[in-house]
Order: structure tokens, then sequence, then C-alpha cells
């Protein structure tokens, strides 16, 4: 049972390294619609016919097109007589007979006189089986149906780049993919559909800065180094022995009272750090004193992020213990020159 489980595991990931970067498998479980602005119309993956419309970043039903426009046509949004991508192309060759299972969408079968589609159709709750040429349920067979990005989306729609915050793409007039990077400093807004600075957006996954462990010429090794990205982040860079930069340094993260100082190698105290990232950066709610010199500015957190900057009343200072202004004179590494 062992052999067969790691056969198959094997088997998976060979499918999945065979895709190209914008293939999508469609039974994956993902919703398009994550990458996409809210009010984002996108043809329904697997079908023709039929649109979706993303609204909180979920698909919701569209419409339809039937009748003489039986196609969503992907570059007006709308219905039309005929398709505008190869997605939609009947199977059929000369050397196809008989049914023909689809490639696009599980449950769909077509029936093929050499090039010519005499017939189509649907299984109604279950999957086509191409070797038994029947309709089975989709547990007693397997589905590879797959889509691309561009298949689906129209022309000049930006959408992110799931694995690299600061990467989203469009897809060209002629539905190919095009991969565009924001400038230095940025990530892409997935509702603004523009790049904003980097603490505007929430990131799982920070992507490594240019040369963060150095170059060829200067690698850096056994080091900390900043995520470029947070005040709490950074990167170890390992050394290899072999001069070169370390191509995948593990990242860190500096406890919730920490900021992270790479002059000093080491996780400092918050209030003594100086940051041009967010500052509230592991604060889920309060106060954070502000890198403002004087020491009488704060800012206020929500779920880690810089709200709103505030001033102590009649020259009070902010105190990081009590949360709270007082008149005591206070003094911070964060808020003195």
């Amino acid at each position: 049972m062992r052999g067969l489980t790691s056969y198959l595991h094997a088997l998976l990931l060979a499918l999945v390294l065979q895709l190209s970067s914008q293939t999508q498998l469609l039974n994956s479980g993902d919703d398009v619609c994550r990458l996409f602005a809210d009010g984002t119309k996108l043809r329904k993956p697997g079908g023709c016919n039929e649109w979706i419309l993303c609204q909180n970043h979920i698909s919701t039903t569209g419409g339809t097109c039937s009748g003489t426009k039986p196609y969503f046509k992907l570059k007006s949004s709308d219905c039309a007589s005929a398709a505008d991508t190869k997605y939609c192309d009947s199977p059929c060759t000369k050397k196809t007979n008989g049914y023909l299972g689809s490639t696009l969408n599980c449950a769909n079968w077509y029936y093929c006189e050499g090039a010519t589609l005499k017939g189509s159709g649907v299984c109604t709750g279950q999957y086509f089986d191409q070797a038994l040429q029947q309709c089975v349920y989709a547990e007693n067979t397997s589905c590879a149906a797959k889509f691309e990005w561009c298949d689906i989306v129209p022309p000049n729609v930006p959408f992110l780049d799931e694995e690299h915050c600061n990467m989203f793409h469009t897809c060209s007039s002629t539905f190919s993919l095009v991969n565009n990077t924001c400038d230095e400093g940025k990530y892409y807004d997935v509702q603004k559909k523009v790049c904003v600075d980097k603490r505007e957006v929430d990131c799982g996954e920070h992507p490594l800065p240019v040369d963060v462990c150095g170059t060829n010429k200067l690698a850096v090794r056994n080091k900390f180094v900043s995520d470029g990205a947070t005040c709490r982040g950074y990167f170890y860079c390992r050394d290899l022995g072999s001069g070169n930069p370390d191509p995948n340094p593990e990242r860190l993260q500096c406890g919730v009272d920490y900021f992270f100082n790479q002059e000093r190698q080491a996780c400092m105290p918050r209030e003594d750090q100086k940051c041009d990232w967010d500052r509230c950066d592991g604060r889920e709610s309060g106060f954070e004193l502000a890198q403002v010199e004087g020491c009488h500015n704060y800012l206020s957190c929500t779920n880690g992020k810089e709200m709103n900057v505030l001033v102590c009343e009649d020259g009070g200072y902010f105190d990081v213990a009590a949360q709270k202004c007082t008149t005591a004179i206070k003094s911070y590494g964060v808020c003195t020159s």
C-alpha cells in the first residue's frame, strides 16, 4: 500500500511539473477570483458559453450565452456567434473517431467522425471516462482537465501573481500571458489594480529582495539580512562554501516586541529601532510609538496595520509601557536623533 501511495505522489508531482506556470487544474478547488478585483468579469473555467463575476474575491454566477450567440467573447465581454480563442475549438481531428472526453471539463464529451464534430454533451453530476466511453462517478475515474489564465481572462485585465506580491499578470490582445513587476518598494494591490507601497498590502510570502545574499563577486555569508518589507522579518544567508550567494535563504521573524537590527545582527526592542516599514507589524490592536523626533507622536494599530498618526496633547510624551500619553519626559531610540 505504501508503494502505491508513493507512486501516486510521484505521478502527481510529475503532472504538476509538466504544467506551465499559467496552467490551472480545473478541479483544484481554488477560486480564480481570489486574484482579481471585485467586479471583474471572466469566462467560466471549463466552458465557453458562461461567465462569472468576481465579488469579494469569490466567483458568483454571471450569465449564459445561447441561441445565435452561444459563445462568451473575451475581448468584448459579451455573447457572440463565434469564439475569439482556440479554447473553444472542436477537439476533432483526422485521427479521431467515436466519443472523446474534453480536456477542458471532465464532464464534457464529444462525438467525432474524423475532423467532423457530430455531437457533444455533458455528464450530469458525473465525469466522462475515456477508456469506458461512458459517464461514471467522479471517484471512479481520473480527471486532469485544465485551462490557461488567458483562456478565461479578457485582455488587459490585471491579476495577482500568487507566489510574488510584487508581480501581476495581464493577457495580451493575442491571449498571451504578460508578466509585470512593480517598482522597487511596491506590491500589487488586487482591489486597486495598481502597485502601492508595500506596507499597504498583506503579503504572506515576501519575495526575496534583489541580491539579498549578495552576488557572485561578493556573497553575504552566514549573516542575517532584512527582508526589505517588514520591521520584524529577516533572512538567514548560509555560507555555501563555494563563494556563491545563498539562492534560497530561510526567512525568519522577530518576536512581537522586537524589530530586526541588521547592523547588530539581532532582534532589538521595537521602541528603540528605526524602521521605514509598517511599525504596527505584529500589533493586532493598541498603539505604537511613531518614528517622529520628540516622542510625542504615536500610531493606532488595527490588525497589524498603521491606521492613524496621533499626537499627545499639551506637549505630552507617549509612554510605551503604559500605552498612553504622560507628562513625564520619555525618550526612546526610535524618536531621538
